[in-house]
């Protein structure tokens, strides 16, 4: 469908020093990236060509930084959104404001060519655009909402050992118009950046938390997704910490890795690579799973394995991976994680299969996932998981179903859905927590970074 993946190897080697001394790559294994400026809003001065044949200030330093690392194409033609021209890039990157105009179904396909593997960034006003096309805004993972300070302010570097940020040290300040976002959430992906709100007066902002994320990244099906909420004015454009977090971040998008976004403040690591001491079999004894890899493997027969401790409200993230299998139907890559033991969220080889009501994704026989995001057999998947337990009166009785939200490789498929009851073979409900149960279903299923965050 694009080039992706064969570009990756070839720029592989490069140093992560952007502004290094450039390589000389020839232009035919250079990632061709699409910087798309189109100005349907607001027109930012930097973006605007103020001389006929001339780029405009973005523009021209990205190209400048890009240097022989990338072979960027400058443009504001969105007809370069077409399937057939798009096909033609590895990476995009929108500088962009409002309504783009283009049919509704090239929009569409720009999301599913980033959900199939393709490589999608987006720099300040990229939030402010497309808001007809609510999957666009699933998948840059926030909408622009204001911007409350255009000022010098700090900036928290959140990750100062992920690669797109690891040259900013820890904390730097800017002078940049600062946004705010609504329908963002920070347990959605890799927060990099977020505003010191010592720096401002804060309650100038919308958000009752104060949390203001100025960069982040996540996965979105089997693509990648960097966004930068920095890029106002011409000062930051010469700035060449921002210049390079930008190319560090198309870098990253373009990169076939297998990396998850690393567990927030507070959680609790239940398997970190090594140790299965959060673990035992449900009849209380040390689990029978083996440890490759880092990774923690079903062992086909000798019994699901489940935490010692129990939990009510949490985020939960399990990264998983299916064997090839030649078996069919349930047999093929089958387990499942079951919270509190009651409700199960299906794993099955589900690549290239509709959703399903008991395939990948599901919440086992009651609701099928809104879209089948599955991977292929081999390849490393995960989830995170937003729950709430039921609720119960003095009496016993349920007062409140469980709620829960599901991301299925970055994609939000169960968003905030009601559990009306157990799932299949799990425990009756009750108003008492329940441990967390990796299933053994007769597939080598494996586990990592398997983390919680009780709530």
């Amino acid at each position: 469908m694009h080039r992706t993946r064969p570009l990756v190897a070839a720029c592989a080697g490069l140093a992560l020093t952007a502004m290094a001394p450039t390589q000389d790559l020839p232009r035919s294994v250079r990632p061709r990236v699409l910087f798309l400026t189109h100005s349907a809003g607001f027109t930012h001065a930097v973006v605007e060509r103020v001389e006929r044949g001339k780029l405009a200030i973005a523009e021209r330093e990205l190209r400048r930084a890009a240097g022989e690392h990338f072979d960027v194409v400058a443009s504001q033609d969105c007809g370069e959104l077409a399937p057939e021209r798009l096909a033609s890039y590895d990476a995009v990157l929108f500088y962009t404001t409002g309504e783009l105009p283009i049919p509704r179904e090239h929009a569409e396909h720009l999301v599913e060519w980033v959900r199939q593997g393709g490589a999608f960034c987006g720099v300040h006003s990229a939030t402010d655009t497309f808001y007809d096309v609510p999957a666009y805004g699933e998948m840059i993972g926030g909408r622009f909402d204001g911007h409350p300070w255009n000022q010098r302010v700090g900036v928290r570097v959140e990750r100062p050992d992920h690669p797109i940020v690891a040259h900013l040290g820890d904390r730097f300040e800017t002078h940049d118009e600062i946004y705010q976002f609504r329908d963002w959430q920070r347990d959605a992906g890799d927060v990099l950046l977020s505003l010191d709100p010592a720096s401002v007066d804060i309650e100038r902002g919308k958000r009752a938390d104060h949390d203001y994320a100025l960069a982040w990244c996540r996965t979105f099906g089997a693509g990648r997704v960097f966004y930068d909420a920095r890029g106002h004015g011409a000062a930051t454009w010469a700035d060449r910490g921002f210049l390079r977090t930008l190319l560090q971040g198309l870098r990253w998008t373009l990169d076939a890795g297998d990396r998850f976004a690393s567990p927030p403040d507070g959680a609790v690591r239940l398997f970190d690579g090594e140790s299965t001491a959060a673990w035992q079999q449900p009849d209380g004894a040390p689990i029978r799973w083996a440890v490759a890899d880092g990774a923690l493997v079903v062992e086909p027969g000798k019994g699901s394995i489940q935490t010692l401790d129990s939990f009510t409200d949490f985020v939960l993230h399990v990264g998983f991976r299916v064997p090839h299998d030649d078996r069919q139907g349930q047999s093929r890559g089958n387990s499942g994680v079951y919270l509190q033991r009651r409700y199960e969220v299906q794993i099955l080889d589900s690549a290239g299969r509709p959703p399903e009501i008991d395939g990948c994704g599901a919440l086992y026989r009651q609701r099928p996932p809104d879209v089948c995001c599955a991977r292929e057999p081999g390849t490393w998947q995960d989830y995170w998981i937003r729950f709430r337990g039921a609720r119960f009166a003095a009496d016993g009785t349920k007062s409140a179903n469980a709620r829960i939200s599901v991301w299925w490789n970055g994609v939000l498929v169960h968003d905030d859905v009601e559990l009306t009851a157990k799932t299949g073979a799990g425990w009756r409900e009750g108003p008492e927590p329940g441990p967390l149960l990796l299933q053994d279903h007769g597939s080598a299923v494996a586990f990592r970074d398997v983390w919680i965050l009780p709530l």
